[in-house]
C-alpha cells in the first residue's frame, strides 16, 4: 500500500460522504503497536455488526499505515474501512515540550487530528472516535474543544489515573493528575463528548457520569491445550512448578527480582522460571548476568524463549504456567493484559501491592499482592504458591470469575451503543 493509493482513497471517501443513511465514522490512530490495533479490530467487529450501513474512515500516520498489523487489519475489513493518511505535523511546541516529549507528540497527534477532519471535511463526519485517548491525551483535547471539529466524539481512557488515591489506590503522587482531573470534567460536561469510555474498572464507579462507561479489557478465551503437550513444546519438565513472564519482557516486568526471589527457593523446590516473549536486551542486561539468573540456569530453572509468540500458531505458554509474575516496577499503576489473560486461564499471580493490578487482586483474591520487593519477602510467596496447589486452583477459579466479562464484545458496547445513539438522532432530524 502506498501513499498515493491512500490519498486517491482520501479523494474518494471526501467525494462520497454524507448520506444520512449511510453512517460515516472516524477512526483515529495514529499508532500500530501493541495493543492498539487489536482494540481497533475488537471496535470495527462490533460496529460491522451493529451500526447498520457503515464507513469507516481510518486515519493514521504513513508509518502506522505500512506496519505490518495495520495493514493486516486494513485487509480484513476493506470492504467498509478506507485508510486516510493525517496531514504531518514537523513542527513543535515549547510549552508541552518542557512538560515531557510524550505531551509534545500528543500535540502534533491533536493538530493532525484537527487537520485530517478538516482535509475530509467536518460536515461529512458524523462521528469521531478515538480508540486509546492517550495518543492525543487530556491535555490537548480539554483545553482545545476545536481538536474534534464540534463533530460527536468517543475515546477510551487506558492509563488515566487521576482518581487513584480517592479509591485507595496506592500509586506516586504527580502534579499533572490535578491537570488531568480538571480537562477531565471539563470535558465530560461537553456536549460533543458522547462517550468516554475507560479499561479502568474504578473509573465509572468513582465519576457516576452516565457518559462515563467501563470498556473491560479485552481477552478472546485462551486456547487449552494439554499441560504435557504444552511443557514438550517450550522444554519443561512434566512435574514442576512453572512461574510464567509474559508479553514483551522489559524493566517494567522486574526480572531481577524475580531471579532473587526464586534463587532462594531452589535447588530445595522444583521451581522453573519461563520467560516467553521479546526481551529489550539494554533493560535486562544486568538482571540476564546476575548471580540469581547464572544460578537458576546452572539448576535447569531458567527457559528464556526471546521472540514474539503468535496466537494461532505457538502454544500459549499460560498452558504452561502454574503461578504468573505480574509483578511490575512501582512507576507502573495501569491495568495489564496479562493479568486477564491469567486470570481466563485459571492461573494465580504474585503482583505488586500498587496500581489498579494490585487493588483489582486483592478485591477478587485471585492472586498475591506484595508490598515488599525483597528477595525474601518474593520467595516466600514464591514457595507459597508452589507448595499448595488447592491454593493455586481457588485462586486460579476467583480470576475466571472477575475476568469472565473482559470479552471483546463487552469491550466495544459501550462505544457502538453510542455511536448508534448518535447517528439514530442526525437520521431523524435528517428524514
Amino acid at each position: 500500500m502506498n501513499n498515493n493509493n491512500l490519498h486517491a482513497k482520501r479523494s474518494m471517501q471526501i467525494k462520497f460522504m454524507g448520506a444520512p443513511h449511510s453512517p460515516h465514522i472516524l477512526i483515529f490512530e495514529p499508532e500500530s503497536n501493541g495493543h492498539q490495533m487489536e482494540h481497533i479490530r475488537y471496535l470495527l467487529n462490533d460496529i460491522e455488526a451493529k451500526v447498520a450501513n457503515v464507513r469507516v474512515t481510518l486515519l493514521t500516520t504513513s508509518e502506522a499505515a505500512e506496519h505490518p498489523n495495520c495493514r493486516r487489519l486494513i485487509d480484513d475489513f476493506r470492504h467498509f474501512v478506507t485508510p486516510v493518511i493525517a496531514p504531518p505535523v514537523t513542527g513543535g511546541n515549547r510549552f508541552y515540550r518542557l512538560l515531557g516529549v510524550f505531551y509534545e507528540h500528543q500535540w502534533r497527534n491533536a493538530q493532525s487530528l484537527a487537520r485530517g477532519i478538516d482535509d475530509i471535511g467536518a460536515n461529512g463526519v458524523d462521528f469521531v472516535l478515538i480508540p486509546h485517548l492517550e495518543c492525543v491525551g487530556l491535555l490537548q483535547l480539554g483545553p482545545r474543544p476545536v481538536v474534534t471539529r464540534g463533530r460527536p466524539w468517543a475515546t477510551i481512557a487506558l492509563s488515566i489515573r487521576f482518581h487513584h488515591r480517592r479509591r485507595g489506590i496506592e500509586g506516586p503522587f504527580r502534579w499533572l493528575d490535578f491537570l488531568q482531573a480538571f480537562f477531565f470534567y471539563r470535558i465530560i460536561r461537553r456536549r460533543s463528548l458522547v462517550c468516554f469510555g475507560s479499561v479502568n474498572p474504578y473509573l465509572s464507579s468513582f465519576v457516576r457520569d452516565p457518559k462515563v462507561a467501563y470498556c473491560p479489557e479485552p481477552s478472546p478465551v485462551p486456547a487449552r491445550y494439554g499441560a504435557e503437550a504444552a511443557r514438550a513444546a517450550y522444554g519443561v519438565r512434566p512435574d514442576t512448578c512453572v512461574v510464567l513472564v509474559a508479553g514483551v519482557i522489559d524493566r517494567r516486568k522486574c526480572l531481577d527480582v524475580l531471579y532473587e526471589g526464586a534463587a532462594r527457593v531452589i535447588p530445595e523446590l522444583d521451581l522453573t522460571v519461563l520467560v516467553a516473549g521479546p526481551q529489550h536486551t539494554r533493560h535486562l542486561a544486568a538482571a540476564q548476568s546476575s548471580e540469581a539468573a547464572r544460578k537458576l540456569r546452572k539448576h535447569g530453572r531458567l527457559i528464556e524463549v526471546n521472540r514474539f509468540i503468535l496466537s494461532g500458531v505457538d502454544i500459549d505458554p499460560m498452558s504452561v504456567a502454574d503461578i504468573v509474575w505480574v509483578f511490575y516496577e512501582p512507576e507502573f499503576v495501569n491495568n495489564s493484559n496479562v493479568l486477564v489473560r491469567s486470570g481466563l486461564s485459571r492461573r494465580p499471580v504474585i503482583v505488586r501491592r500498587r496500581g489498579v493490578i494490585g487493588r483489582q487482586v486483592e478485591d477478587h483474591q485471585i492472586g498475591v499482592a506484595l508490598s515488599s520487593d525483597a528477595p525474601d519477602v518474593v520467595a516466600a510467596a514464591l514457595s507459597k504458591l508452589a507448595r499448595d496447589p488447592e491454593l493455586r486452583r481457588t485462586l486460579g477459579e476467583n480470576g475466571a470469575k472477575a475476568f469472565a466479562d473482559n470479552t471483546p464484545e463487552v469491550f466495544s458496547r459501550p462505544i457502538v451503543d453510542a455511536i448508534n445513539r448518535t447517528t439514530r438522532v442526525k437520521n431523524e432530524i435528517t428524514a
